[in-house]
């Protein structure tokens, strides 16, 4: 789904037409005077008349076309281009609710000292990731939870401290304990860990696409775009994250919703959801079969090699190489860091040259990247209905020029 247009209203007016400037003002209304059989010796812009008329007319004319219909009026009489509160009375307008941010919760894997102790992690206990582009995210314990003895390990369930989305990230990233804890020696979010969705609050963009979404899905036919919309009503699920493949070829009236998240994979407790939701509790087509799954993942074992600048010390180096690292998976949705980094998608074309020059316009001290995935120098990723992840990531520093290095790889073939 394409993101909202942007429209310049007071070009459309002036294509159609209406004056928009205090000079086209001017001429129109003297041109509708002398239409009127009136005869103005004096029109110079001197003129005490006319003077007066563009204090009194013409001024006030322009304010009401500029600023209220092409600047307020207009815009906010369509969803693509509506401001927050035009787009909530619409929301209203149409059964959709404005979803709100919200908090992470999951369980997290805790492993003791002594596995013949019974071992209580006290409500509140934090456990953190290491920092994000400048961010340390951490879940706390909501209740005390007891590991009895013999087990040597146990999961306690957690919550976010903030909501948000950037809090739903992969195994392996909470593994921080940043208080010691009596009886444990580490703890970590395993894998498919969440049991509620982190969202961040509806942006002005999210809300218009599933606002857009709701015109199609009103009728009676259980076509995409009203499965999209119940899918999409969930927190921390965009409408233009769903892709669907039908399946009718194969059993009549069958399809499968296929769930891409912004950050990290989309959780089983939140398929169980919708799939109880469309098929258990009858919100489907007649004869409709609709099933929720997380996105196919296609994995990539990548190696980044990357030549810094000279003169940096061994502590820069690191750092810079550590950054580097988090800006690529951050790209491939691990993480919510690092904003200005193109993410991968599905159904689409991956360019590792524009990730390449991302990190170059945000990273002074790199000089060079090279890109090897999968045992190959390329400069595109291209995915069908999959999602690009990262089977494994090495960020190395790298001796020769990226020329020289290519130029290797293709002589070792």
């Amino acid at each position: 789904m394409s993101q909202r247009p942007d429209a310049d209203f007071e070009q459309i007016l002036n294509e159609a037409g209406i004056p928009t400037s205090e000079e086209a003002l001017a001429e129109k209304l003297q041109a509708e005077v002398v239409d009127a059989g009136s005869h103005l010796s004096n029109d110079s812009q001197m003129s005490p008349f006319w003077s007066w008329v563009r204090a009194a007319v013409v001024t006030p004319a322009q304010w009401l076309v500029r600023v209220l219909l092409a600047g307020f009026v207009l815009p906010n009489m369509f969803v693509a281009t509506a401001a927050r509160w035009a787009l909530e009375l619409k929301a209203w307008e149409l059964n959709v609710s404005v979803k709100e941010a919200e908090k992470t919760q999951g369980n997290i894997t805790f492993t003791k000292a002594n596995a013949d102790d019974a071992v209580t992690i006290a409500q509140g206990a934090i456990v953190q990731t290491l920092p994000i582009d400048g961010v340390v995210y951490q879940v706390e314990v909501l209740a005390d939870t007891v590991i009895e003895a013999g087990l040597p390990t146990g999961k306690a369930l957690t919550q976010a401290v903030q909501a948000g989305s950037a809090y739903n990230l992969p195994a392996g990233y909470f593994n921080i304990l940043p208080t010691e804890l009596p009886g444990i020696i580490s703890a970590v979010n395993e894998a498919d860990w969440i049991t509620r969705l982190g969202a961040n609050a509806e942006t002005d963009e999210a809300l218009a696409l599933r606002l857009q979404n709701a015109f199609t899905s009103a009728g009676s036919w259980h076509i995409d775009d009203a499965y999209r919309s119940i899918i999409a009503s969930v927190a921390g699920i965009r409408s233009d994250h769903i892709f669907f493949l039908n399946t009718g070829d194969i059993t009549p009236g069958s399809a499968v919703a296929y769930i891409l998240m912004e950050v990290g994979y989309t959780p089983q407790s939140t398929l169980d959801e919708l799939n109880q939701h469309i098929m258990s509790d009858g919100h489907h087509g007649h004869g409709d079969i609709m099933i929720c799954q997380a996105i196919p993942d296609k994995y990539h074992e990548m190696t980044a090699e990357v030549v810094l600048v000279e003169n940096l010390t061994e502590q820069e180096t690191m750092l810079q190489l550590t950054e580097v690292q988090q800006r690529i998976r951050a790209a491939f949705r691990e993480t919510e860091g690092f904003t200005d980094m193109t993410r991968t998608m599905p159904l689409s074309r991956f360019s590792l040259s524009q990730m390449g020059s991302e990190i170059h316009n945000a990273m002074d001290a790199v000089a060079s990247i090279l890109f090897i995935v999968d045992g190959e120098v390329q400069q595109d990723i291209i995915s069908a209905l999959e999602q690009p992840r990262l089977s494994g990531l090495s960020v190395i520093e790298g001796g020769t020029t990226i020329v020289e290095r290519v130029l290797s790889v293709i002589e070792g073939k």
